[in-house]
Parts: structure tokens; C-alpha cells; sequence
């Protein structure tokens, strides 16, 4: 009886794993539709926008006395309309020296306005669809069922696996 027990043992051992693999198998199942599935993507496209800007750049004076000299000319010229016989000369002479001491001012201030281009990246934004995946239906046995893919069918009929389990 001992024997009897342990051979069936054995067999059931060696038929457990047949059991296992009979419980799922593959078929063909029907494919209903295949629809395309797109996503919406956000682009960013760069681009330049320009404009000009007032800035503060460094100036140095160039070492001569041009400018007073034409700031006493402009400001002996002013001086000169103002005034009557000596008033007149006085006025010639306090405009000329008006018109240097501007000059000179001028030139020691260390920075003069310039106007600058300045650019800058900014980003626009568009929408695009995209192409995401393949949504298939299909029929097997009466029922229908769907999955998704990157890969199109190829032929009207899919390859199914079937597993089958007691509850």
C-alpha cells in the first residue's frame, strides 16, 4: 500500500504542471475597429523681440578745450542780443563764460545717455496634435473587449491568449 501511495504521488506531481499549462491557451479573436488616438502637445517656439533703450554709458572727456570754446562762443553770442551799450558787453562776457562752464560741466559728467537695441527671447505658444497610440476593439466569443497599442493589426483576426482559472 506504501507503494501504491508514493506512485500516486508521483503521478500527480508530474501531472500538476499539465494542469497549470491546459488552463491558458491563444485562439483568434475578431477586430471590430482600430482608431487613432492623438494627443495635444504644447510648442514653444522662440523668437527675438527687439527694442530700443535709453542707457547710461561711460564718457570721458577728450583732453582739449573744444567745447568750452564753442560753449563761449554760443553762450557770447546769447549774452550779445541782451543788454545796452555796456550792459550789452557784460552780457557778451557773462554768456561766454555761462556757455564754457556748461561745456566743461558737460564734459565731466561720467556718463552720457545713449540709445541701445536691446533683444530679448521670448517664447510663443502653440497647440499640436499628435499622434499617441492605436485604440483596438475586437470580439472574442460574443464579447466585446479593447487595448491599446503602437503597432496597427495587420490582418482582420488577432491573436487572443485565453486563461482560464476556477474561482
Amino acid at each position: 500500500m506504501k507503494q501504491l501511495t508514493k506512485i500516486k504521488i508521483a503521478f500527480l506531481l508530474l501531472c500538476l504542471p499539465l494542469v497549470a499549462f491546459a488552463g491558458s491557451y491563444t485562439d483568434s479573436a475578431k477586430v471590430l475597429s482600430v482608431k487613432d488616438i492623438f494627443r495635444e502637445h504644447t510648442i514653444r517656439t522662440p523668437y527675438q523681440d527687439c527694442y530700443t533703450q535709453q542707457v547710461r554709458q561711460n564718457s570721458r572727456g577728450d583732453g582739449s578745450a573744444t567745447n568750452e570754446l564753442f560753449g563761449s562762443l554760443i553762450g557770447g553770442a546769447i549774452g550779445n542780443r541782451f543788454g545796452k551799450g555796456d550792459g550789452k558787453k557784460a552780457m557778451t562776457v557773462a554768456g561766454a563764460l555761462l556757455g564754457a562752464s556748461i561745456a566743461n560741466d558737460a564734459e565731466k559728467n561720467p556718463y552720457r545717455l545713449v540709445n541701445k537695441e536691446v533683444c530679448e527671447t521670448k517664447y510663443s505658444h502653440s497647440n499640436e496634435s499628435r499622434f499617441s497610440h492605436y485604440l483596438v476593439r475586437y470580439e472574442y466569443q460574443g464579447k466585446r473587449y479593447s487595448y491599446t497599442t503602437t503597432n496597427h493589426p495587420k490582418t482582420d483576426n488577432i491573436r487572443v491568449r485565453v486563461n482560464i482559472a476556477p474561482f
